[in-house]
């Protein structure tokens, strides 16, 4: 009985250490990033907070394919969802089709206050792959599309079949007037 007592008072004692933050992210290893070589494009991971206080967490980006966007100091207000972090991400003209970049994105939660309480302050991180690719399989591919609009024959061909038909009109009309007289 000892034993559960004071298991439960520790379970108790260590609530208030767990933090409900997280970071939300699009890509992972069997859904990387693809981009062909000399590409850009930015991406947004979404910092959450499902506490009942504001966080600030501090980004740490070390890569040579991304930087950060805005700033790398974040406030994410209590119980929100997808406040957004823009990374940018540029692929050398000289990458090799089939090279894999992964980027490590550090959140650190930094202190808020001051006084001589020690807290405990978390830390995430994100992995963002990304794998290199022909330009037919880069996520910024864009086909062509074979029917892009309405081609000008379509509207030659609408005009002369108006025309004939209030031209044959116009003939029955005055066959009739003449044929009446």
């Amino acid at each position: 009985m000892k034993k559960i007592i004071t298991f439960t008072l520790l379970v108790l004692a260590v609530l208030p250490l767990i933090y409900s933050a997280g970071v939300a992210n699009s890509y992972w290893d069997e859904n990387p990033l693809k981009l062909s070589p000399g590409e850009s494009t930015t991406i947004s991971l979404r910092l959450q907070n499902e506490e009942n206080t504001s966080i600030t967490l501090e980004a740490t980006l070390n890569s040579t394919i991304a930087k950060l966007v805005n700033s790398s100091i974040y406030v994410v207000p209590p119980n929100r969802e997808s406040i957004p972090v823009y990374i940018k991400v540029e692929i050398p003209l000289n990458a090799e089709i089939g090279a894999k970049y992964d980027i490590p994105v550090s959140f650190q939660q930094t202190s808020s206050g001051s006084g001589g309480m020690v807290k405990v302050a978390q830390g995430i991180t994100a992995k963002i792959p990304v794998t290199v690719v022909n330009s037919m399989e880069s996520e910024l591919y864009k086909p062509a599309t074979q029917n892009q609009g309405t081609s000008p024959a379509v509207y030659i061909i609408a005009v002369v079949l108006i025309l004939a038909i209030i031209i044959t009109a116009l003939v029955i009309k005055k066959k009739k007037t003449t044929s009446k007289q």
